[in-house]
């Protein structure tokens, strides 16, 4: 079996799974936010008998409307703090940061582990070498009462980067270079794996980008490997589960990227998947720059930027909003938050912001912003006609300095 099979079949009590069969699978952690959580869930959840079956396994997090922009955003944290408090949830987050970002810094997303959240980026949690799928808000009720989800198992696509990552890449590069070449629906119902030598090389944060991306490939999860050096396997959810990476043999497609041929590239609007090197779409001038969200306003994002930074000043308003307040201390101990101020960074709270569009830094009409967020569909960060350009921390720092559209090779 694949990685994400082996441990599909733990969670249902089987000895085997295989792609296409159909499963009922017992679930190690139910999470949600604001947005997809008690405002939603709630009046399901009443109507199924209004009992949790296990709070210790339940993650409920105020990422998407804080600090709440409008009246109607205050109700809304204030109806997920009263749910919280009226179930006990230990593991509630408040205004603590991304959900996403918030499993793997608390040690909640572990090894072996079936995740269920409603979310569609609930999948980041693969970079631990966890199974995470995102479902709707009412099959999530389901599960917050049964434990258990309806699940048929995926077949294994296995992605391969070969060779050291440059430094004048990122694993968003890697991401982008699967979308340009393969599509934004080459992996659907499908669970993406990530293997080889560069992406052994990255650290949790990186790896988490490759993971939540694969989402936008239409993938059902992404995964990869625990490390073997013991970094990644501490907490295992079972001892038991082999969670060594998946064989080709046993995967239904193997795609290979060589790293040293890639250039850092960028996903122009108004899709994912419409990905050029950087330095082939010319001068494009830019009224914006945004470094956020679960996939870029982690601690390695930040610190990226900043080496970009260092010593410069932006040209046009750059928006840095971390993920995490464990974000916000790392980078304030190591000296990161201050290149970013003292480079005219405007540093925001931290959680979701402009990311899902709902504020902190919302695009006005024809505005041209290039930004760390997870999509550039119209409308993403505000305005429909706004254009939202998807890069690297590297590049998004690197075109703040110039103003324009800029690899990060002009300015490393």
């Amino acid at each position: 079996m694949t990685l994400t099979e082996r441990i599909i079949a733990q969670a249902a009590g089987r000895s085997s799974v295989a792609p296409g069969e159909e499963v009922w699978a017992k679930v190690d952690l139910a999470v949600m936010h604001d947005s997809s959580g008690p405002r939603r869930i709630g009046p399901v959840l009443d109507r199924l008998g209004g009992r949790l079956w296990d709070p210790e396994r339940v993650v409920l997090a105020i990422d998407h409307f804080t600090p709440p922009a409008t009246l109607t955003h205050a109700e809304i944290v204030g109806l997920t703090r009263a749910w919280a408090r009226e179930r006990a949830l230990r593991h509630f987050f408040d205004g603590k940061g991304v959900m996403h970002n918030l499993l793997l810094e608390e040690g909640l997303a572990r090894p072996g582990m079936l995740i269920v959240g409603a979310d569609s980026h609930t999948c980041t949690a693969g970079a631990v070498g966890a199974v995470a799928v995102g479902v709707g808000a009412t099959e999530l009720a389901t599960v917050l009462v049964t434990g258990e989800v309806w699940l048929r198992v995926p077949p294994t696509v296995l992605v391969r980067f070969d060779g050291e990552m440059p430094p004048y890449l990122t694993a968003r590069d890697l991401a982008m270079a699967v979308l340009q070449s393969l599509g934004a629906d080459f992996a659907i119902y499908r669970a993406v794996e990530y293997v080889g030598e560069a992406v052994e090389g990255l650290g949790v944060d990186e790896r988490a980008v490759l993971t939540n991306q694969a989402v936008e490939m239409g993938a059902k999860n992404g995964i990869v490997a625990p490390r073997l050096d013991g970094e990644d396997r501490a907490g295992t959810v079972d001892a038991s589960i082999d969670l060594s990476p998946s064989v080709p043999e046993e995967c239904e497609a193997v795609h290979v990227f060589r790293v040293a041929g890639l250039s850092p590239l960028v996903a122009v609007p108004p899709a994912v998947d419409q990905v050029h090197p950087v330095a082939a779409l010319g001068r494009i001038v830019l009224d914006r720059a945004y470094i956020g969200s679960c996939a870029g306003g982690k601690a390695e994002d930040l610190r990226l930027a900043a080496r970009v930074l260092r010593g410069r000043r932006v040209r046009i308003p750059l928006v840095v909003t971390p993920a995490t307040q464990q974000v916000v201390r790392s980078c304030l101990a190591d000296g990161t938050l201050q290149t970013l101020i003292e480079a005219g960074a405007v540093l925001q709270a931290p959680g979701c912001g402009a990311c899902a569009g709902l504020h902190s830094g919302l695009l006005g009409p024809g505005e041209r912003c290039i930004a760390t967020v997870t999509r550039n569909t119209p409308g993403r960060m505000g305005h429909r006609t706004a254009e939202i350009y998807l890069a690297s921390p590297l590049t998004v720092a690197a075109s703040a300095v110039t103003g324009r559209l800029t690899d990060p090779r002009e300015v490393l």
